[in-house]
């Protein structure tokens, strides 16, 4: 294994509404200790050190979370009725993940929020000043980071295709494909076939809309589909899934790993990132995000390797982003 190295104009009114206790009010069946902390935060929130007063939130919560773990999941959804909540939801990001407006947290919108792209500026424009704020800081967090070099990544590796003699590109899950903006390779039409599936329309729109005039070909499609065979696209030189293993469990992950090396031509790649189980804003996407991934660590990762035909296995390699936050399983198929 080998580890590799936004101020926003709308009043609150205007803002979706959460269910959340009136300002200055605790949950009653907290113990006091449990909302002395976010008391505290939530008055540094209010009196303008919004940066500090994060910091300290998302070490709280990651240290609660580790060293409470079996009253973490009540502690967890009692933050949604602290006062505090009506403050971080004025964050586009934060209330996203929470309404899930497409029916689940981490959508291809959320996404461009962190890339900076899409829909990025307007939300700013939109949210509160308070909410513009937090939306900046939130775009430095460890987890944003780590989204974007995943998005580094995968185009990296995009380009890598044409000196090792491959052209072909299939994306499971692809959202809105932003690692395409991004891909010397793609732009200057070295990419001879690249397959974008998602079983989300509204993604689909938005990757055949901006790419499909580089050759995208953007079509949908669900995991389900794809296990069955009911959906079978061929073989390609490289084969990925950005996001999508953060939402499977592991019997349904070894599957689908071995699937998608099966679409994996001789000599081709296929990459599989998840969020590692430390990630440290991991207690703040449980709480005030509502928003739980399947995480998993090294070991999980290897035996999702281990799950492959080892003859048909050239190169396997485990590592991590700078931040320790996505893990990425890069397995390379002999010729």
């Amino acid at each position: 294994m080998q580890t590799s190295p936004i101020a926003f104009e709308t009043t609150v009114a205007q803002l979706p509404r959460v269910q959340t206790a009136s300002p200055g009010a605790t949950p009653r069946a907290w113990p006091k200790a449990w909302a002395q902390a976010l008391d505290h935060i939530q008055a540094r929130v209010e009196n303008g050190y919004i940066a500090a007063a994060l910091d300290d939130l998302f070490d709280e919560l990651s240290v609660r979370r580790e060293d409470e773990g079996e009253t973490w999941p009540t502690y967890a959804s009692a933050c949604l009725s602290h006062s505090l909540c009506g403050l971080l939801h004025q964050d586009p990001f934060t209330h996203r993940a929470f309404s899930k407006p497409r029916g689940y947290a981490g959508d291809a919108v959320m996404m461009d929020y962190i890339y900076g792209l899409g829909e990025a500026a307007p939300a700013a424009r939109q949210a509160t000043p308070l909410g513009r704020a937090i939306f900046r800081y939130m775009d430095t967090r460890p987890s944003a980071r780590a989204v974007r070099f995943r998005r580094g990544l995968i185009a990296g590796l995009i380009d890598s295709l044409p000196s090792r003699g491959g052209s072909t590109v299939f994306a499971l899950a692809a959202g809105h494909l932003r690692e395409i903006e991004i891909s010397k390779a793609i732009q200057n039409g070295r990419i001879q076939d690249f397959m974008a599936v998602d079983q989300d329309e509204a993604s689909l729109a938005v990757v055949a809309r901006d790419y499909s005039h580089l050759g995208v070909e953007a079509i949908q499609g669900s995991v389900r589909q794809i296990l069955a065979g009911t959906l079978n696209p061929g073989r390609f030189d490289f084969v990925y899934a950005a996001g999508l293993f953060d939402y499977l469990n592991a019997s349904a992950a070894i599957a689908l790993t071995r699937r998608m090396f099966e679409m994996t031509r001789p000599g081709g790649m296929t990459l599989i990132p998840n969020f590692l189980a430390g990630a440290r804003d991991r207690g703040y996407m449980e709480s005030f995000m509502d928003w739980r991934l399947i995480y998993r660590d090294h070991a999980d990762m290897q035996a999702l390797a281990d799950a492959l035909p080892s003859t048909e296995v050239a190169d396997c390699r485990i590592f991590d982003d700078p931040d320790d936050t996505i893990t990425f399983l890069l397995v390379t198929k002999a010729r």
